[in-house]
């Protein structure tokens, strides 16, 4: 199993409209995919004020082909949309992790 994790702050002015295209958008068309066989949309619970809002969202595959595919068909895709709705206010990272237990 593979976990493709992407982490973003967000400035409090877009965090609910992110939100929002995070639910409606990107997992919708992340599982219409057909690769992503489970995903998760997390919050850090303590944050310095003023920071803006820190979110974890997680896409998991079963094989190393699925996420390939879906990173060359849909992910680039997706993060272009990301940066024309929100701009600066949504800055992020992404990591791919191997599910060890």
């Amino acid at each position: 199993m593979i976990l493709f994790n992407t982490t973003f702050n967000l400035d409090t002015s877009v965090e609910t409209e992110w939100v929002n295209w995070a639910k409606d958008v990107y997992f919708t068309n992340a599982l219409d995919s057909g690769f992503v066989v489970r995903h998760h949309l997390m919050r850090l619970r303590y944050e310095e004020e003023g920071n803006g809002s820190t979110y974890s969202l997680r896409l998991f595959f079963e094989k190393e082909s699925h996420l390939e595919k879906f990173l060359e068909d849909w992910e680039q895709k997706a993060m272009d949309d990301l940066a024309k709705r929100f701009g600066t206010g949504a800055v992020y990272f992404q990591t791919i992790l191997d599910v060890v237990i």
